[in-house]
């Protein structure tokens, strides 16, 4: 375990795995709620080949928690310092749910000369009714949660049930055979994440549009879907559709297909995964721009 201290103050715990000598480098990023160790049984498989970096964004997982910075722009800028820390200069980028919203802002804000490929988890590109989207797009798109719903999801993560209303939220994003071990401690995982920061850091997510960014990747990538998650895999269908070449691989139930394939069967996941990512060539330095 090790830690890097952001410029605005903040401690993120990072972990790395694999040979500092492979010829690529993964970087895995979590999503709203959810910690690095929730890669921890799938980082083994992809280690054997590649160098892999985890971290716990802050106000997550054994990352510092500091009472400013809850938006998903500034988690963007935390793992740009993170990359100039670890002198990456290249490497393929794994975003689970928000964290696909984090690689989203990170490819808006500093282009794409460090991003060999993409691989986005189960993300929505709007998550919520904005006034612009009508009904027939927001269908399309994912958006199922109109202002109200944004509005009492967040108060509910702040209220006097919020310990009931998490363990609901997280137990709709599992298969239902999970054991109930797993999501104890996945809970206990949950829970780490402040209310407060929570809520506002969740409230910036919900708000988010990313449609206008998709038709700018130009990188490969994978969009990943669960055939029995909460978000509607046609969702992830059109997200691949608008990224120019990217690929779309839904996994099924059996695979583990909910929101969390890495952790409920992280031997499907990680041939997805090496499948999309030994099909890429080397990495090479590049000097790209998401324009």
């Amino acid at each position: 375990m090790s830690t890097f201290t952001t410029a605005d103050g903040c401690r993120l715990d990072y972990h790395l795995a694999g040979s500092i000598t492979s010829e690529r480098t993964l970087v895995l990023l979590h999503g709203w709620s959810q910690s690095r160790a929730m890669f921890d049984r799938v980082i083994p498989m992809l280690a054997r080949h590649y160098r892999v970096v985890s971290y716990d964004q802050r106000g997550h997982g054994e990352s510092g928690r500091p009472p400013h910075g809850a938006r998903i722009a500034r988690l963007a800028r935390d793992l740009d310092e993170l990359l100039t820390h670890l002198q990456i200069e290249q490497a393929d980028f794994a975003g689970h749910s928000m964290g696909a919203s984090v690689l989203w802002s990170y490819l808006d804000l500093f282009g794409s000369a460090k991003v060999s490929s993409l691989v986005i988890i189960d993300q929505p590109s709007a998550c919520t009714l904005l006034p612009w989207l009508d009904k027939a797009s927001a269908s399309e798109v994912g958006a199922i949660v109109d202002f109200s719903g944004a509005e009492a999801f967040c108060k509910g993560f702040m209220g006097p049930d919020a310990a009931s209303v998490r363990h609901q939220f997280l137990a709709s994003m599992l298969t239902r055979r999970i054991p109930a071990e797993d999501l104890a401690w996945l809970y206990q995982e949950n829970l780490k994440l402040d209310g407060g920061f929570g809520s506002r850091l969740l409230l910036d997510h919900l708000m988010q549009d990313w449609r206008d960014v998709l038709p700018r990747i130009d990188v490969p990538t994978l969009v990943l879907a669960g055939e029995v998650s909460h978000v509607n895999p046609a969702s992830q269908k059109w997200s691949a559709e608008h990224i120019p070449g990217a690929r779309l691989h839904v996994f099924t139930a059996e695979e583990g297909g909910a929101h969390f394939p890495f952790f409920e069967r992280p031997e499907t996941f990680a041939v997805a995964l090496r499948s999309f990512l030994d099909a890429q060539p080397a990495p090479r330095a590049r000097a790209r721009t998401v324009s």
